[in-house]
């Protein structure tokens, strides 16, 4: 290893993850999320590839991001998620991005710049982002304000879009509920010869659990990376894409009674060997996890041992097991190391990966 901490992510997983969901919608577009740095993955390289084998549409969270991605060199249509400020607009404009609106107010504020794509976002049960539209009462007032943003000039509807709530869930109510909604309010707008564009409503975990619901396209987020969304969804033609690995830097000799990081709270119980692994909570290896089973040298599981330090933390090899500088110590590299780095911090896997630091060394790799 070069690097004292390194994210190898695999090219050839991503795509053919990408693949394996374009497969299965059929007619429909892919979006690719690539917010969060591709959820730590590398938005611009991840992008890039996507771009070279047929995607056209990407989603990021905020404009700094969009910028980014364009800075790459992606020419695709790319939708920012969530608010702009009005008064930077123009950028929006310049990079020739997809803004997503959420009430008659802002797409009014946002039309006196100029000539703005959007995308209109419907709330029909996230309680998040959108035009409030929680049951069929309100989908004729969804609709008249809808009416209203696409009579504002400057302002160019291409799409609309609501998101899921529970698509990952236990049950299925909740979700077909809301697409009972949405699917109403496309209705209402068709009726009034209201064109709005692409129609979207699944993410990852109704892309694969709810077919029906794929409408003309699909934001693929956590699936594109290789991870079920929980555990009521599995998918084994899904692969992770990203393997964490560290350096250990250092191998020394422990008496019995010696103590060993902050707090003293851990002591050997016998002469043992500590490995000192070039990992920790500043490069996204939570503090939490001291004391917890998460790491494997040479093919062996261990426990870390005293409070897990900023930049490294220790782990007790006993006397006889063969390891040495430089040796690997590997973090995660299945769905299931994952998950289990996720349930040791009471999280989902999701945030295992956006965790990752930028000191990380992203290492691209190909099958």
């Amino acid at each position: 290893m070069k690097h004292r901490v390194t994210a190898q992510v695999n090219l050839d997983r991503i795509a053919q993850n990408y693949n394996y969901i374009r497969s299965l919608v059929g007619s429909a577009r892919v979006m690719a999320v690539v917010k969060a740095d591709a959820y730590g993955h590398g938005a611009g390289i991840v992008s890039n590839m996507l771009e070279s084998i047929g995607c056209t549409d990407f989603a990021v969270a905020c404009l700094s991001e969009a910028q980014e991605l364009r800075a790459s060199g992606v020419k695709g249509n790319i939708l920012i998620l969530g608010p702009t400020d009005a008064k930077m607009i123009n950028e929006v404009i310049e990079g020739d991005f997809i803004q997503t609106v959420d009430s008659f107010e802002y797409a009014k504020a946002l039309s006196k710049y100029g000539c703005v794509r959007v995308h209109i976002k419907v709330d029909t049960g996230m309680s998040r982002l959108g035009i409030y539209c929680h049951s069929e009462a309100f989908v004729s007032p969804c609709a008249d304000e809808i009416s209203s943003i696409a009579s504002l000039e400057n302002i160019s509807i291409e799409g609309i879009f609501t998101h899921f709530a529970d698509s990952d869930g236990d049950g299925e109510q909740f979700t077909r509920w809301q697409y009972k909604i949405f699917s109403a309010l496309l209705s209402e707008l068709e009726s009034r010869n209201i064109s709005v564009g692409i129609r979207h409503c699944c993410n990852s975990a109704a892309t694969i659990r709810y077919p029906e619901m794929h409408l003309d396209m699909v934001r693929a987020g956590i699936i594109l990376y290789g991870l079920m969304p929980s555990a009521n969804i599995q998918d084994e033609n899904i692969r992770p894409a990203m393997r964490l690995s560290a350096r250990v830097c250092a191998v020394h000799t422990l008496k019995a009674g010696d103590c060993v990081s902050y707090g003293c709270g851990y002591r050997a119980k016998s002469d043992t060997r500590v490995a000192v692994i070039a990992i920790g909570y500043a490069d996204g290896f939570s503090r939490v996890y001291s004391g917890k089973e998460l790491i494997r040298i040479n093919g062996k599981s261990f426990a870390t041992v005293g409070k897990i330090c900023m930049d490294m933390c220790m782990v007790d090899i006993g006397l006889d097991f063969e390891c040495s500088v430089r040796d690997e110590a590997v973090i995660f590299e299945t769905s299931e190391d994952i998950d289990k780095l996720a349930s040791a911090l009471g999280t989902i896997n999701y945030e295992i990966l956006c965790s990752l630091k930028h000191r990380v060394k992203l290492e691209y790799i190909s099958e």
